[in-house]
């Protein structure tokens, strides 16, 4: 009985017609036609700076709260300041001789912008010939300010990479209850930490059900982008029943609020525990879901999912 209930709830998100004001655009680089274009665009003008030594670029076009994860933190960098600090260093230590964008995908809410992708660095062998030697999925959630495209939120990850081999990181021990969220704020985490309390049971309909008909989703294991509901729904129903851990931590949760829509990161332990309480395996994640008004409704349109220090593997798309 569950699973007709299940199936008929299913059945119905995804037949639902969308009901609010989003454009998803597959940006040309190589046109300027669309708002998608222009997008790819402001990214890839800014990655041939970056590839050619020159990570500073990424400054000027992210906002004051910028908020940033990649495989080499171990936490978040936060805000504009603590950016700049992180990017100084690079100045001419990253050379690769071109880029390689797969499948980009522009999603507009309002005054944010999702930009999807995945990404190849390439560089010349010895002949001559450019060669794939990275894989990466990415996440840029741009925000209209003052007329100009602005990075508030940048999430890379490896394609199909694995734990680290040892993780040393920062954990925050909260002493006294404290309310760290707007009421707004509160809700939208709410939503997600009742999500993952089935998430931890086995039991995605939780995050299905608070998923919009046109989410996008990257996790450690996928290949690629998954694009919808329905790809979503036949990823989760793989993992149904086979997800089982005792704990969930959600560590410096943070919210980006822009008008109906916001951007929720934290990085995340998931714990199982051994019969007498201690600790028998933590995994480390971080987590990006941005969420927008849907019917009144707050619901999932991107999922970015990877493990804190996650490491390269032979991955291709």
């Amino acid at each position: 009985m569950d699973n007709i209930v299940s199936t008929l709830i299913m059945f119905l998100l995804l037949s639902v017609p969308l009901l609010y004001a989003s454009d998803i655009y597959e940006p040309n680089i190589k046109e300027n036609k669309t708002l998608g274009d222009q997008i790819l665009q402001i990214e890839d003008s800014t990655m041939e700076q970056w590839r050619q030594g020159n990570p500073m670029r990424w400054l000027e076009i992210s906002a004051e709260d910028i908020s940033y994860l990649d495989p080499s933190l171990s936490a978040p960098i936060i805000g504009i300041t603590a950016y700049d600090e992180y990017l100084k260093p690079l100045i001419g230590k990253i050379k690769y001789d071109a880029s390689e964008y797969f499948k980009p995908r522009v999603a507009v809410y309002g005054d944010i912008a999702i930009l999807t992708y995945n990404y190849h660095n390439l560089r010349k062998d010895d002949n001559g010939k450019l060669n794939r030697t990275s894989f990466w999925n990415t996440t840029e959630v741009y925000r209209h300010i003052d007329g100009n495209w602005k990075i508030a939120h940048t999430h890379w990850s490896f394609i199909k990479h694995s734990l680290p081999e040892k993780l040393i990181m920062p954990v925050p021990v909260k002493m006294t209850e404290s309310k760290d969220f707007s009421p707004a704020e509160q809700e939208i985490f709410d939503l997600e930490v009742t999500a993952m309390e089935r998430w931890r049971k086995g039991d995605p309909d939780g995050f299905l059900e608070l998923s919009a008909p046109d989410v996008t989703y990257f996790d450690t294991g996928t290949s690629g982008r998954i694009n919808g509901l329905e790809e979503l729904k036949a990823l989760y129903d793989k993992r149904r029943g086979k997800i089982a851990y005792d704990v969930m931590e959600f560590i410096n949760p943070r919210i980006q609020m822009y008008n109906d829509s916001a951007i929720l990161t934290y990085q995340f332990f998931s714990t199982v525990l051994n019969p007498d309480g201690t600790i028998k395996k933590r995994t480390p994640w971080n987590c990006t879901e941005v969420f927008t008004k849907i019917d009144g409704e707050w619901k999932i349109v991107h999922t970015h999912w990877s493990f804190i220090n996650g490491k390269l593997a032979n991955s291709e798309i």
